[in-house]
């Protein structure tokens, strides 16, 4: 395994160059090592694990150890049924070590793209900050969430409070006594706003422009609601899947309407991405510290306006409004990417383009992490067939 920052490339020459050694990445090279296949990790971060461990304080899991675990390395049941994000952390470094997985630590990709006429079976290059890396087959391995997304509003540089991506906050202790918007009501926003009232902000405002639907994380405090979504998808209803959930979530949750939540504008079966999940921002909003708001129309130097022209004063804005994949810079191959910068295929298999993978990047109801398990051990079949076919298992 390769650590640290300045070591020059040791073999350049890859059958196989995985980007990104987040869980996707790590699981991928250890289901190509179960078949014989070496591969090389590359990652960005001078640590593994290093993107979890900067998140959010109070961040756990919601999918449980026994369907969080990556390829033939199961999660230690010493650990807790709902993991925070630094057992991952230590989780993902303790796998890379004991499977012995090469992975490049801060190795920072810039370009992927084909080699035109290339007279060997490496057929794609990899340019980054040590030099150029040659390969026949690439999997790119870098996940949704590899760039903030930050909106513009209207008067936001005249906004004279704190404004910051969730990806920067770490814990509402930091904001104690403060009035703070925080904007998007994904998972990491109904956190971050359970998170800011636990520690005492003066008020705590969300601002939602779709009403997700909100479940527990374990249905009458008894079944993961994991372990429903599993079983669920198989059965290949989703319509009236859905229509069963909201009634479970009324019974669960409750009638949200004069909290400012109305019905779900989508079902998770349907759409085929995950719900939110309360830890704790529904108990917070019945007991009236945490207010619901529609989109945000604009700023000025300290308040902020709605689309319904209610003016609020905030000393802090949180936007929790998602992450782009940020591909659309590194991979230089046309068709491969739709207009929002995500891959055209399904993960776990191949794309059009010869020697292409992708892994991590779907959506799901049954958790990403349960997913990527599978994935990586689809691909690492389909890249056995396809280097079978060259004659380059292992060179």
């Amino acid at each position: 395994m390769l650590w640290g920052t300045s070591m020059p490339l040791r073999d350049a020459d890859s059958p196989v160059l995985i980007i990104g050694g987040g869980a996707a990445g790590l699981s991928t090279a250890a289901a190509l090592a179960k078949r014989g296949i070496r591969s090389t990790v590359l990652e960005q971060d001078d640590l593994i694990g290093g993107s979890w461990a900067r998140r959010y304080q109070c961040l756990k899991l919601h999918t449980i150890r026994r369907y969080s675990g990556l390829a033939y390395y199961p999660i230690s049941n010493d650990l807790p049924r709902y993991l925070s994000k630094d057992e991952y952390a230590t989780y993902l470094r303790e796998y890379a070590e004991a499977l012995k997985l090469d992975v490049s630590l801060a190795e920072q990709v810039s370009t992927v793209q084909e080699i035109p006429g290339s007279t060997d079976d490496m057929n794609w290059e990899v340019v980054t900050n040590r030099g150029t890396r040659r390969a026949r087959v690439i999997v790119v391995a870098t996940g949704q969430y590899a760039k903030a997304s930050l909106p513009t509003w209207e008067g936001l540089d005249g906004f004279r409070g704190v404004l910051l991506h969730s990806s920067q906050y770490t814990t509402g202790a930091e904001y104690k006594g403060q009035r703070v918007l925080v904007i998007g009501l994904g998972n990491s926003g109904a956190e971050i706003a359970a998170d800011l009232s636990v520690h005492g902000a003066r008020t705590i405002s969300v601002s939602v422009r779709t009403t997700p639907p909100i479940v527990t994380r374990e249905m009458f405090k008894i079944i993961p609601v994991q372990l429903l979504g599993i079983a669920l998808t198989r059965l290949g209803i989703p319509r009236v899947i859905d229509r069963i959930s909201a009634a479970l979530r009324r019974i669960s949750i409750g009638d949200l309407t004069s909290y400012g939540l109305g019905e779900a504008a989508w079902g998770p079966f349907t759409e085929q991405k995950p719900a939110v999940i309360d830890a704790g921002f529904v108990n917070e909003l019945k007991q009236g510290r945490i207010e619901v708001h529609p989109n945000v129309a604009r700023f000025d130097s300290t308040d902020v306006v709605y689309v319904d022209g209610v003016k609020e004063a905030v000393d802090v804005v949180v936007a929790a409004t998602g992450f782009k994949t940020g591909l659309e810079k590194i991979l230089k191959v046309n068709g491969v990417l739709n207009d929002r910068g995500q891959p055209q295929f399904r993960s776990g298999g191949p794309a059009f383009v010869s020697g292409l993978y992708f892994i991590g990047f779907d959506e799901t109801v049954r958790g990403q992490l349960y997913e990527i398990n599978r994935e990586s051990k689809q691909i690492a079949v389909e890249v056995e067939s396809y280097l079978m076919g060259s004659n380059i298992k292992d060179n």
